[in-house]
C-alpha cells in the first residue's frame, strides 16, 4: 500500500528542523535564511510590544536572533507544537520579558547592524502599523514579504515561457494602487483585444493563487486551512 500522506509539509519541516543541528552542513545555510524571512516582522514586533525608539528595537531585534542561534532555541521546534511563525513569536514576546528583566539584551552602541533597518522602520512609520498589536505587525510584514515572493516567482515564471506581457497586463491591472486602468485601455496599449486582455489576466490570476498556495504550504501545521491561510495573507 501507498505511504499515507504526512500531516505536514516534509521538506520544509525537514529543513527547519535541520537548526536545531549546530553540525549540520546546512545549519547555517538554513539559519541564513530564516534571519531574511523573518528579520522585518521580528523588528515590527519589537517595535509594536511597548514603546521604545528605533536603535533599542535594532539592538533587540539583533540579540533576538543572536539568542536564538546561541541558546539552541530550536531544540523546541516541533511541527506538532505548531505553525514556526507561532513559534518564532512566542520565543519574540519571552526574549522581550527576559530583556526587559535583565536590561542586557542590547549590543555595544555604533556595532555593526546585521539588517537594513531603515526599510523596516520606514514600515513602522505607517499610520497602520504604528496602530498594530505586536502580532498584527509580525504577521502583517510577514504576510507581505510572502505576497512579494510570490509575485517575484509569478513574473519570473512567465518571462521565462516568454509571455511577460501576461505579468505586465496583471501588475499594470491589480498591481499599481496610483492608476486606475480599464480592460479597454489596456488592449490599446498592449496591442490586443479585449479579450485577450480578459483572458491572460485570468491565467495570471489563478497561477498567482496556485504560486501563493505552493508557498503557504511550508508554512501549514497540523489542522490548518490552505484557503483560510491564503485569505489570511490577502487581508493584511
Amino acid at each position: 500500500m501507498p505511504p499515507e500522506p504526512r500531516e505536514f509539509p516534509e521538506t520544509h519541516w525537514s529543513q527547519l528542523l535541520e537548526l536545531q543541528n549546530t553540525a549540520h552542513p546546512r545549519h547555517a545555510e538554513q539559519f541564513d535564511r530564516i534571519l531574511r524571512q523573518y528579520w522585518k516582522p521580528a523588528y515590527l514586533y519589537l517595535r509594536a510590544i511597548r514603546p521604545m525608539n528605533p536603535e533599542d528595537a535594532e539592538d533587540l531585534t539583533q540579540q533576538f536572533f543572536e539568542m536564538l542561534l546561541s541558546r539552541r532555541a530550536f531544540d523546541r521546534l516541533s511541527p506538532e507544537r505548531g505553525s514556526f511563525r507561532g513559534f518564532l513569536k512566542t520565543a519574540l514576546r519571552r526574549f522581550v520579558v527576559s530583556a526587559d528583566r535583565k536590561e542586557t539584551a542590547r549590543s555595544p552602541r555604533g556595532g555593526a547592524r546585521l539588517f537594513r533597518f531603515e526599510e523596516a522602520e520606514a514600515l513602522w512609520k505607517d499610520a497602520c502599523g504604528r496602530e498594530a498589536s505586536p502580532d498584527d505587525a509580525f504577521d502583517r510584514e510577514w504576510a507581505r514579504g510572502l505576497i512579494t515572493e510570490g509575485m517575484k516567482r509569478l513574473r519570473e515564471e512567465f518571462a521565462a515561457r516568454g509571455k511577460s506581457v501576461y505579468y505586465d497586463l496583471f501588475h499594470e491591472f491589480c498591481l499599481d494602487p496610483a492608476v486606475e486602468v480599464s480592460y479597454d485601455e489596456l488592449s490599446k496599449r498592449h496591442g490586443l483585444s479585449v479579450d485577450d486582455v480578459r483572458n491572460y489576466l485570468r491565467v495570471v490570476r489563478q497561477r498567482g493563487r496556485e504560486i501563493l498556495q505552493e508557498l503557504l504550504r511550508d508554512y501549514l501545521f497540523p489542522g490548518e486551512s490552505l484557503e483560510d491561510e491564503l485569505r489570511f495573507i490577502l487581508s493584511r
